[in-house]
């Protein structure tokens, strides 16, 4: 009988629950109000953890390209930590609704230069396995997200009079494209190998990252977006995923 590890089986269950969760808010309007603004940076904090703990048994010495990698991707996932940590004080500790842009969004969109540094050295590493079939596929991809990621906010963000809006607006998609453009070339090197697992979770969270990205600044220039929004369940996650590839990364190698 195949063991199934209890990581998969508690990600499932919590899965489930954030569905009910959200689906079901308009039951509990005061405990979604805590729980939406308040989840996001939980679910952070744990990813922080679990990356820590594969910096931990990766880091060797300082000039060891392997141990920068982890060293980035720590702190990548740790500023995104701190953009949730900034929304939980504006909307429940100062009860502000988080204006946009915000010093959140300066935490969030530094983080993915440290992750994007993480996963360009990693998949140098390796760049040797690296053939013109490889670089192809990943650039007809990387191109095609682009498009839609571009074509899903140009018109919001254009429209807007405000110069740092418009500029945090295009920003979200070129940072996430670049992300998207490693972990895919990534994931075609390793989706055979003994990583292909833990490449296959980092590659989906940083999808879903994107995805949730373009849908946040869509809403958000738009005044759609609100506490409880299911945008939110896309961000929980791609922070899971995130988990879930460091936690496979330390204890299934």
């Amino acid at each position: 009988m195949h063991f199934v590890s209890p990581i998969y089986k508690i990600t499932l269950i919590l899965l489930a629950g954030l569905i009910v969760v959200y689906a079901f808010q308009a039951y509990y309007p005061m405990f979604m109000s805590v729980f939406s603004n308040s989840f996001l940076a939980v679910i952070a904090g744990a990813a922080v953890i679990c990356s820590g703990f594969s910096l931990q048994k990766y880091w060797h010495k300082a000039k060891e390209q392997f141990s920068i990698v982890w060293l980035f991707f720590t702190l990548g996932v740790f500023l995104w930590f701190v953009g949730e940590a900034i929304r939980v004080g504006y909307t429940l500790v100062w009860n502000m609704e988080m204006p946009y842009p915000s010093l959140a969004d300066f935490f969030w969109l530094g983080g993915c230069i440290p992750l994007f540094l993480a996963l360009y050295l990693y998949v140098e590493i390796f760049r040797s396995v690296l053939s013109r079939g490889i670089l192809a596929a990943s650039m007809t991809v990387t191109l095609g997200m682009a498009l839609f990621i571009s074509v899903s906010v140009i018109t919001p963000v254009v429209k807007t009079e405000d110069v740092i809006t418009r500029i945090v607006g295009f920003l979200y998609p070129i940072l996430d494209t670049a992300l998207l453009s490693m972990t895919f070339l990534g994931l075609l090197i390793f989706l055979k190998g003994s990583l292909g697992k833990s490449w296959a979770f980092i590659c989906s969270g940083v999808l879903l990252n994107a995805w949730a990205d373009v849908l946040f600044s869509y809403t958000e220039l738009r005044r759609t977006y609100y506490a409880g929004h299911p945008i939110e369940l896309l961000y929980a996650v791609s922070y899971l995923f995130f988990l879930l590839a460091f936690y496979i990364h330390v204890k299934e190698l």
